[in-house]
């Protein structure tokens, strides 16, 4: 085997240590019991799901053949905290400190900050005898099985049942079973007959309020013949105090509505009354429409100038702003209803403008007898501002020391605009493009600069686009990126012209690329041997050279964005992205004369990719996500290439963690043997293969064709330490056959590398492994091992893999945040 024996032995007597530590009953105490397992028995998955939130005794997550690590690490770390001694440390401490405090009193000088200093420590100590130690807080207390606790759980659960959910005649009943002081406890659960709604009655007292509610009948959550259930009463009373408040109803509040629920105690059938209470000293609720808006964007500052645009009255104070970017922002306008939502979304409108420190609402009936007039009020951020960022950065390869600066403007033609230039460098270690094993020193920098605009910036006129769609922007770009290796230097001057905006939830977004243009220039290193490389590689098909060509790369693109709560810890949630890109299409209309002439690469290609990812939760802190990625690039040119950032590529943390960055794939292709000189080695006469060698996954292997499943468990251990086992599936291809790097030249791709419809999913390429992630909410952190089981590069017969029977089968992986 792969592992050898002396290190297997190690690794056996290391887990029989960890099985052991992580034993839950070798932490009990005399007289205790351990909760090991616990069920919900004799209701649905809904209803079991809204009663284990019911229960706070909950037995300890394990690991399968490790157990319940998360308690093993809290009681370990209770067995070395020693409470006294803390406390000792924590008397010494304040008892300095107030030293100090009088020998500054008596010397008659303030004593503000040693108080100061003095409720730090104090809280600081507290929050330390209240946390623990790092393995306390990182753990979580062995759960302990306590009957009384359990008595109280059911009358809970009982009550619920009856009380919230119509089971008037529900029964709470637990079974335990012991082996070895491991308890596993069950709720049995008879919930009986439950109360079903048999007639529904409104009461309003005002006629136009009734024939409102009438009208949007259909979108109740209360139905004849559903079941009874308080949440369903709590929605309700949720969706007609959004109705009415979004039809004029300005003053109206959920404390007007009142349900009476009517019972025979010897039938099942209810009777749910829908009261709307009057206000008081009034005969109905009033409706009103916006008979005069005014946006003041003046702050504190005095009123210096006011404008009119479309029947709506801007104040301006010290800084003036165009009615027309304003005026794309908002979703109301003079004579249309009082409509919370409206309001509400116009605020964040303004808002993500980036150009107010906040918005408020007011709305008056007393300044003009029998009118309603709406006042917004916002006040400037400030002008400039300047961001800088200095820290790490990782990549492949070494950390290295990165800086980042951001000056902003806003406001700079008087329109809302956002002028922002900024410069960055970098300094890090990271993998060559042709060798996965060495780490070369990369410097970056560049400078960038945009201006961005709240609306739409057409030849046409666009305000009724700007009004139906939310937060539009107008970006425009241009930046430069100057790349320095040992093995070449690049230079990349781009320039964008995109439009971007959103759905009112937030919930679908998306991009408009008009114009993204890129002129590369790379200069190679003669001395490197690099381009000897690279056209060592376009013999054998791989097409990485045409991404080192002094190149124009032109496209437009289009992204759409739907997250449907994606992340949703509760109810099943999903992601969808999809991206179509078209590039080189400007030169059907101006030719290529200009590009030749210059010595310039030029691409024309169109690429699709499509992103889908469905979490489902099954249970607390436990879900199941699965992912399916897939695109194709099709280069049309005369070169029949794409350039360098347009290829797709397998492998490493967000992809197939089985295999390193980009190194996976193309199809079943394989790279053959070379010698100390470069050249390759025969054996038999026929180039030998390297399937398994070091430098088998050196090259970079791009690919127009791309499909990845993934599939992944995540639980969470205690704390913020999660754990996950994923088993990923996947693969890149080349679409042709031959590559014409010039005309008359042809080269034919590795073998096994091009896309078939027949043979493909023979070709997937399939890794598994286990994972730990440290969530820390605003960041997670992720360690990730994963190992080949089926590699497409072995004949067909031999691609299954079995464990740790071949070199470099094993992958690891350091990332931060999920992989998707």
């Amino acid at each position: 085997m792969f592992v050898k024996s002396g290190t297997r032995f190690f690794l056996f007597l290391l887990l029989v240590h960890l099985l052991y530590a992580c034993s839950g009953v070798r932490h009990l105490e005399d007289g205790e019991k351990w909760l090991y397992k616990q069920q919900i028995e004799g209701v649905d998955k809904n209803l079991e799901a809204e009663i284990n939130e019911l229960i706070p005794l909950k037995p300890n997550t394990r690991i399968p053949i490790i157990g319940p690590l998360g308690a093993a690490l809290y009681e370990k770390g209770e067995d070395s905290f020693d409470t006294a001694q803390l406390n000792r440390t924590k008397k010494a401490a304040i008892a300095r400190i107030d030293s100090k405090i009088e020998e500054r009193a008596a010397a008659e000088k303030s004593t503000s900050k040693l108080e100061a200093k003095k409720k730090r420590k104090i809280a600081r100590f507290d929050r330390k005898i209240k946390d623990g130690n790092f393995r306390m807080k990182t753990g979580s207390p062995l759960s302990i099985y306590d009957s009384s606790t359990v008595e109280g759980i059911k009358a809970r659960i009982n009550s619920f049942l009856i009380n919230s959910k119509g089971f008037r005649k529900s029964n709470v009943t637990t079974t335990t079973t012991e082996r070895n002081r491991k308890i596993s406890l069950t709720y049995q659960i008879d919930t009986g007959p439950r109360n079903t709604i048999d007639s529904l009655i409104t009461r309003t007292g005002d006629p136009k309020l009734t024939a409102l509610l009438e009208a949007n009948q259909s979108g109740s959550f209360l139905l004849k013949g559903s079941y009874y259930d308080r949440t369903l009463l709590d929605a309700e009373r949720d969706r007609i105090d959004l109705l009415l408040i979004e039809n004029g109803y300005f003053g109206f509040n959920k404390g007007y509505i009142e349900f009476q629920i009517l019972e025979d105690p010897t039938k099942t059938d209810l009777w749910v009354v829908t009261i709307i209470n009057k206000p008081a000293g009034q005969d109905a609720h009033q409706s009103y429409r916006l008979d005069s808006i005014i946006i003041n964007t003046n702050g504190n500052d005095p009123i210096s100038g006011t404008k009119d645009y479309f029947g709506i009255k801007y104040n301006y104070g010290n800084f003036n702003y165009s009615p027309k970017s304003i005026d794309a922002r908002l979703r109301f306008e003079p004579g249309q209803k009082y409509n919370f939502t409206d309001i509400e979304n116009t605020q964040r409108q303004l808002l993500n403008m980036d150009m107010f420190r906040f918005v408020n609402s007011n709305f008056d009936t007393s300044i003009v007898s029998g009118k309603f007039i709406a006042n917004l009020y916002t006040a400037p951020l400030q002008k400039f501002q300047l961001t800088q960022e200095l820290g790490f950065n990782v990549t492949e390869g070494l950390p290295g020391p990165l800086y980042n600066a951001s000056l902003k403007n806003r406001n700079i033609f008087l329109g809302s605009e956002i002028l922002e230039i900024g410069i960055f460098a970098g300094l890090d270690g990271v993998s060559t493009a042709s060798a996965q094993n060495q780490v070369l020193r990369t410097i970056q920098y560049g400078a960038n600069a945009s201006l961005t605009f709240p609306r739409f910036i057409t030849p046409f006129r666009s305000r009724g686009l700007n009004k139906i769609t939310f937060n539009p922007r107008t970006r425009v770009s241009l930046g430069f990126n100057f790349t320095d290796r040992p093995e070449y230097v690049r230079s990349n001057l781009n320039g964008g012209f995109a439009y971007t905006w959103q759905n009112l939830k937030g919930n679908k977004s998306y991009s408009f690329n008009l114009a993204d243009i890129s002129l590369i220039d790379t200069e190679i290193d003669s001395a490197s041997g690099f381009q000897q490389q690279l056209d060592d590689l376009l013999l054998q098909g791989n097409t990485l050279a045409f991404s080192f060509n002094r190149s124009f790369v032109s496209s437009s693109s289009f992204n759409a964005t739907y997250n449907y709560d994606y992340g949703d810890p509760v109810n099943p949630s999903s992601y969808l992205r999809f991206f179509l890109e078209s590039g080189g299409t400007i030169y059907d209309i101006v030719g290529r004369g200009l590009l030749e002439n210059n010595d310039l690469e030029n691409y024309q290609f169109y690429k699709v990719q499509v992103d889908y990812r469905r979490q489902v939760p099954l249970g607390i802190n436990k879900s199941v996500i699965f992912r399916v990625n897939g695109g194709i690039a099709d280069p049309y040119g005369g070169n029949n290439a794409l350039p360098y950032e347009k290829y797709f590529f397998a492998g490493g943390s967000s992809s197939n963690r089985a295999w390193s960055p980009r190194r996976l794939g193309p199809g079943s292709a394989f790279p053959y043997e070379l010698d100390d000189t470069g050249q390759n080695v025969l054996e038999n006469g026929e180039l030998k293969p390297n399937r398994t060698g070091a430098d088998s996954y050196q090259f970079e292997q791009p690919g127009e064709v791309l499909i990845e499943m993934n599939a992944e468990y995540r639980a969470k251990i205690s704390g913020f330490l999660d754990w996950a086992v994923f088993i990923d599936a996947g693969n890149i291809w080349r679409l042709r056959e031959f590559e014409t790097p010039a005309p008359g030249e042809v080269v034919r791709i590795s073998q096994g590398a091009k896309f078939d419809v027949n043979d493909f999913y023979k070709e997937l390429a399939i890794g598994a492994g286990i994972g730990v992630r440290l969530d820390f909410s605003f960041l997670v952190f992720r360690l990730d091992v994963g190992h080949k089981i089926k590699d497409p590069r072995f004949p067909e017969g031999e691609r299954w893999q079995g464990l740790f029977k071949r070199p470099n089968q094993t992958v690891y992986n350091i990332a931060v945040g999920y992989a998707f």
